[in-house]
This record gives C-alpha cells, structure tokens and sequence, in this order.
C-alpha cells in the first residue's frame, strides 16, 4: 500500500506493473470476444453481406472516440479512470451517475460472456447446466485479479497470442480453400456464398439498420486499453501505440474474418444460436477443426470475462473512492498489493447473477447484449462531451501531444453517429426494451444522485 511520509492514508494509484508487451496484447485481444464469435452470426442474418460495411463504420467511429480519449488520458496519467474526466469537466454529479452506468455496463457485458460460455460447452456436452461453466470461471478468474495486475496481463497475453493466431490462421485457411476450388455441403468455398440470394444488402435499408446493434457490441471493451492507463509502465508510449494500431485491428480481425465466413457459408445458412466460426470450420471437412475453434471461442470468452472484471473492480474503486459511506469506505480502498480487492470481488458476486437471468429469460444472450450496447451508446456519448469541454477549457500549450485530428469536428461527427444508434435502438421493436431500461436506470441515477452524493459526504 502507498503511504504518505505522516500518513498511513491511502493514494489513489494503482502499481504499474503492466509492461509494453501487455499493453498491446490486452489491446489486440481486447476487441475480439463473444461478440465476434458468437454474435456475429446474428449481425449476417439481419444485414446480410453487408454487415462487413456496418464492422468498418462502426470500427471507425470508434478509432475516433479512442483518438479523443486518448488525448484526454495522456493529459493526465494520475487519473485511474475516464470517470474521473467526466467528473472534472462536466462535474461530480454527472461523473458519479455515469461511473455507476459505466460498472453496471461492465457487469452486463460480463453476464453476456458467461451467458455465452454455457452455449459453447453444450457443443461437447448438450445436456451440461449452463451455470456450471461460468461459475467456475467467475471464481477462477477472481482468484485472478486478486494476485496482482500484473497476473492479470500475463493471462491476458495468452489468451490474446490464442485468439490472433487462430483467426489468422483461419482467414489463411478458408482464402486457400477458396483459390484451391474446395467445396463444403453447401456448395464451392468462394464469392457465391457472399452474394447468394439478394446479393450485398440482402436484407435492404431495414436490415442494414438492424446489424449494428451486434456490431457495436462487439466492439465493447475497445476502451479497455485506456483503463489500463494507470497500471501501464509507460503510457505515453504503449496508449499512443496501442490506439494507433486499431483501424489495423478491426481490418484483419473483423472485416478479415466476416468475409472468410462468409466464403465458407452462405450468408443465409450462418448459425445464429452457435459460433459461425465453429460452424465454418466443420463444414470444410477438416477433422476435428469445429472442436479445436470451439476451444478458442471458450478462451476468447473466459479472457472477456476476465477483463470485465477487471475493469469494474477498479471503476467501482474509482467512483467510492474517499466515500463516506460504510459501502464506500468497503469499496473505495486498495489493498496492501494496491489491488482493489473488495470491489472486484462484490463485481464478480453481482456478475455471478448471470445464471439467474437465463431462468427468467431463457435464452438472455441477445437481452443482456442490447441492454449493454444500449448503455455503452450514452456513456461514450458523455465521454466525447467530455473531450469536447477539455479541448475548449484547457490551453494549446497544456495538450498532450497525441492530439485529436480535426478538433471538433470528428467529436461532433461521433456524438451525432451516437445518437443516431440510439435513435435506431428505440425505433425497432428488438431493441426498444433494452435501450428504454438503460435510459431509465440513467435517469434513475441522476435523480438518485444527490442523495447518495449526500450520503458519501
């Protein structure tokens, strides 16, 4: 624990301990999860062909918002979180109601991971309880997080080296088959699968519109590369790196990987309620391929879940820290390893709930990953706000220089794009419920606000 000289009160730092090698290793294995695997499947039979179109528009959307972030958080290295932006530029109500919506996000898009993880076991073993897998991976991956944030990078690393290699491979694999004439039930591996039956917008207008509630989603957890800001040893080169690379990222690991699909299968025979990868894999024939991809999609779950917990352990620590409450004072303290240990653990415990939710549900993946989409829409909506409020307050010669391009014009083309989702969310019956009960829990916390606020004085 980090001690002042008279003092035995607690700093609000976490230890850097998280290397160069981590860093863009979390941030390559960060944007490929459960919403590539699994949900993608979903995204082509409401798009169509065209929902590679919906990957590269959404993707750049998102480089924009992490090129606005990340001149924020080189601003300032002793924030542990963006919350804490929020809160110094738009205030500390505004930063206390999104910093709750932002770990409840966390906690949501966690609960879809091993909501998740319960669909890919049943590939082996059908008649496996959902429950079993996710619980014994929550408490697995708490043990985790509670050893240091350095164990946590080095798992990270592992399961992104798995995930890159295999969707690299499996892009090699499927072109191959496709210039070398092979051929899966459905036909030859080529371009025919692609514009099969309705060619590139299949779906029409409507169904362009539908995808990219998936696709949004699948992007979640890109921001996880500035969360790891304060435990990073040198941020100022690994943040500019690891932000800069991204449009490399969504190219060859979403754009890359749909069209290799969709080489293999028709785009209207793409699983819905299993991976596409898997599904892909099995019909070339190889033996065994289906069940070496269901492997990875398990890990690529598993490192999911793990950096959800993460990330809310230390949002839920940065928004209680110095509270007055007993929950604050519970939640809002580093442990003598500078680890937030009681935030993460009451993170995982509510994240454990997931099983709960299929009970009343039953299928609750597609739920819970509108519910988190439909929150991540408002929370990046005030995040770009807020960059737009620190570019106007603070002086030329006090920016960083990693500098958002085309200030504020690529803010308000975002912001605008943001709010067009939410628009489309609430448009379409699908979405509708999710993105109301996100709107209602957000409005719920602002008026909920100063009381708590109170409460924590």
């Amino acid at each position: 624990m980090t001690k002042e000289n008279s003092s035995s009160r607690e700093v609000k730092t976490m230890k850097r301990s998280l290397t160069n090698t981590h860093i863009q290793l979390i941030a390559l294995g960060g944007t490929i999860g459960t919403g590539l695997f699994l949900g993608v499947g979903s995204s082509i039979d409401l798009a169509g062909p065209c929902v590679i179109l919906i990957y590269a528009l959404v993707g750049l959307m998102l480089f924009i918002l992490m090129r606005a972030l990340g001149e924020m958080i080189l601003s300032d290295l002793h924030k542990n979180t963006y919350i804490d932006f929020i809160a110094q530029y738009l205030g500390k109500s505004v930063g206390f109601v999104t910093g709750y919506l932002y770990w409840f996000s966390w906690l949501t898009l966690a609960m879809a991971e091993i909501t998740a993880l319960g669909i890919y076991f049943k590939y082996w073993w059908p008649n496996l309880a959902s429950w079993i897998p996710g619980t014994i991976t929550l408490l697995v991956l708490l043990g985790i997080n509670l050893i240091s944030a350095r164990v946590f990078g080095n798992l990270e690393f592992s399961f992104a080296i798995i995930k890159i290699i295999t969707i690299i491979a499996f892009v090699i694999l499927i072109v191959y088959l496709a210039l070398t004439g092979a051929s899966t039930k459905y036909g030859p591996i080529g371009w025919g699968n692609f514009v099969t039956d309705g060619g590139f917008f299949a779906r029409g207008w409507k169904g362009f519109l539908l995808g990219f509630q998936m696709v949004i989603f699948s992007f979640i957890g890109v921001e996880l590369i500035g969360l790891t800001a304060a435990e990073a040893q040198d941020p100022k080169k690994t943040i500019v790196r690891a932000i800069n690379q991204l449009p490399v990222r969504i190219i060859l690991f979403y754009v890359l990987a749909i069209l290799a699909i969709l080489l293999a299968i028709p785009w209207n025979k793409v699983s819905t309620n299993s991976s596409p990868f898997v599904q892909a894999l099995a019909v070339t024939g190889i033996k065994d391929a289906g069940s070496i991809i269901n492997f990875v999609v398990i890990s690529a779950a598993v490192s999911s879940t793990n950096s959800f917990i993460y990330s809310a352990g230390r949002l839920l620590f940065s928004i209680n820290y110095d509270g007055k409450t007993k929950f604050a004072k519970k939640v809002g303290k580093l442990n003598n390893r500078q680890l937030p240990q009681n935030a993460l653990i009451f993170s995982t415990i509510l994240i454990g709930l997931a099983p709960i939710l299929n009970i009343f549900l039953g299928d609750a993946f597609n739920f819970i990953s509108a519910t988190a989409t439909s929150m991540f829409l408002i929370i990046w909506s005030i995040m770009v706000v807020t960059h737009m409020k620190f570019r106007r307050i603070t002086p030329p010669d006090k920016l960083p220089s990693f500098k958002m391009p085309l200030y504020p014009y690529l803010d308000i083309l975002v912001l605008i794009f943001f709010v067009l989702m939410i628009i489309i969310l609430l448009a379409f019956r699908n979405y509708r419920i999710p993105m109301i009960s996100a709107l209602i829990i957000f409005f719920v916390l602002i008026a909920l606000t100063k009381f708590i606020r109170e409460e924590n004085r």
